[in-house]
């Protein structure tokens, strides 16, 4: 890192992450989302893979799963299709959550016990 801007490539051992985005968030634009995975996976080759499905009753989404070239999960990306500025899948009796979801705690508390990195001795 020099000059006070982060490398466009990650480290080889580079932090799994998440990132959850409503497309109709008129408080963070969406494309705030998706240059947090841009800046995160640069130029890393990481193959991409994409599910689209719905919520049971709830919002449609798109799942963007990125892979190093060892397959292990980098980056997981969630685009709420008509998802606002909210936690997704929280309490309607909360501030900013959405319950039509998709559960973003449960998926995300899957996401890193699925992809932890390993302690070194």
């Amino acid at each position: 890192m020099s000059g006070g801007h982060a490398s466009p490539n990650p480290p080889a051992t580079a932090t799994p992450s998440i990132v959850f985005h409503g497309d109709r968030d008129q408080t963070v634009h969406p494309r705030n989302g998706e240059h947090v995975v841009s800046r995160s996976m640069g130029a890393s080759g990481a193959d991409a893979s994409i599910e689209r499905a719905r919520v049971p009753g709830g919002h449609a989404y798109t799942r963007t799963t990125y892979r190093d070239s060892t397959g292990r999960v980098v980056m997981e990306y969630w685009l709420v299709h008509g998802g606002g500025h909210a936690w997704f899948g929280g309490s309607p009796r909360g501030s900013h959550m959405d319950p039509k979801g998709p559960d973003a705690a449960r998926e995300m508390i899957r996401f890193f016990y699925q992809n932890a990195l390993e302690q070194r001795a």
